[in-house]
C-alpha cells in the first residue's frame, strides 16, 4: 500500500489568513520534505470563485511541485473535468508525464457548485454529459495515471467501465468505502476488463499521527474545523439546497467518526483493513500551525510508510 499526503488547497481563509506567495512557497517546501522522508505522493485540490483563493489551476501548481522534486509523485485530487476542455487537460497531463518521468497523476471529478459552472459559462445540469465525454477521451488517450473522484456507486461504476482508477472521498465509513470499491470492480469486470489490469483504488482519509489524549483531541478539532470551512464553500455560499444550520454539526460528527487519529501502529492497523492500492492521508487542514504540519509529514514518512510498505 502506497502512502500519499493531501490535500493542498493553497487557501487563505478568514480563520487562517496568509499570503499566496507563502502558500505556494510552502507547497514547494512540503513537496521537498515529503520526498525526503519517503512519502509516495502529494495531492492538490481545485475550486473556483471563492473568497479564499482556493487553487483554481492545478496543472501549473503540480508542475511547480514536480520541478522541485525528483521522485515524489504529484496528483490532482481532483481536477474538475466538466469545467475544462478535456482535450487540453489530456495534453497538459501528457506533457507533465513526459517531462517528469511519469510522476504526474491526473485525478478528475465532476464538481457540484453551481457558482463554478456559471462562472465558466456552463449549466450545471450538463455536468454528467460533460464528465462522460471527458472520461471517454481520457480513457482513450491515457495521458497519465488516471483516477476518478467519486462519492457514489454510480460514479464508481462510471470509472470502472472505462478501466480508470478510483479516488474515494475522505469522510466515508468503511462500509461505504467497500461498497464503492465493489461497484467499481464489478463494473470493470462487466465491461470486459478494459486495459487488462484491474484499475487501482485510492482512498483519501482524514488522518493525523498523535500520541497523547490531548494531542488526539486537538487533531480531531482540526478535522472538524476544516470541514466547517469546506461546508461554507459547498453549502453556505451556493444555495445548493442543503440546510446549512441543520446539517453542519451532523456532518462534522460523521467526519470526526471516520477520522483516523493515533500513533503509527494504530493507524497502520486501521488502514490494513482497506483493500486499496493508495491511501492519501488528508492532513492539509486549515488550523494546525506550520510546525505541526511539517512534523506530521515527517512522521508519516518515517513511521507510517515503512509499516505500510508490505500491505
Amino acid at each position: 500500500m502506497k502512502i500519499g499526503i493531501g490535500l493542498w488547497c493553497l487557501q487563505s481563509t478568514a480563520t487562517s489568513p496568509r499570503s499566496f506567495t507563502q502558500n505556494y512557497g510552502d507547497l514547494i517546501e512540503d513537496s521537498v520534505l515529503a520526498e525526503q522522508v519517503g512519502v509516495h505522493s502529494l495531492w492538490l485540490s481545485e475550486h473556483h470563485v471563492y473568497y479564499d483563493g482556493y487553487c483554481p489551476a492545478l496543472i501549473p501548481a503540480a508542475a511547480a511541485a514536480l520541478s522541485a522534486t525528483s521522485t515524489l509523485e504529484i496528483g490532482t485530487g481532483v481536477l474538475l473535468l466538466p469545467l475544462a476542455s478535456a482535450d487540453r487537460v489530456s495534453s497538459a497531463a501528457q506533457n507533465l508525464t513526459e517531462r517528469f518521468d511519469g510522476r504526474f497523476h491526473l485525478g478528475v471529478g465532476m464538481g457540484y457548485r453551481p457558482n463554478e459552472f456559471a462562472a465558466k459559462g456552463f449549466d450545471i445540469s450538463d455536468r454528467v454529459k460533460r464528465m462522460n465525454a471527458g472520461l471517454d477521451l481520457l480513457a482513450q488517450k491515457r495521458p497519465s495515471p488516471l483516477w476518478v473522484g467519486v462519492t457514489s456507486e454510480v460514479a464508481a461504476r462510471r470509472a470502472g467501465r472505462r478501466g480508470l482508477g478510483l479516488f474515494i472521498s475522505g469522510a466515508f465509513s468503511s462500509t461505504v468505502v467497500n461498497s464503492l470499491i465493489k461497484a467499481h470492480r464489478e463494473a470493470w469486470e462487466g465491461a470486459g476488463s478494459p486495459g487488462g489490469e484491474r484499475p487501482a483504488v485510492g482512498l483519501l482519509r482524514n488522518l493525523w499521527l498523535a500520541d497523547t489524549p490531548a494531542e488526539r483531541r486537538q487533531a480531531l478539532d482540526w478535522v472538524r474545523s476544516s470541514y466547517l470551512v469546506y461546508a461554507g464553500l459547498g453549502w453556505g455560499a451556493d444555495s445548493t439546497g442543503v440546510d446549512f444550520t441543520a446539517q453542519v454539526e451532523a456532518s462534522m460528527d460523521e467526519v470526526e467518526a471516520s477520522a483516523i487519529v493515533g500513533n503509527a501502529d494504530e493507524i497502520a492497523e486501521n488502514l490494513d483493513s482497506y483493500d486499496v492500492d493508495l491511501v492519501v492521508c488528508r492532513i492539509g487542514y486549515d488550523q494546525p500551525p506550520r510546525s505541526a504540519l511539517t512534523e506530521v509529514i515527517e512522521r508519516i514518512g518515517t513511521e507510517l510508510v515503512p509499516r505500510m510498505a508490505s500491505a
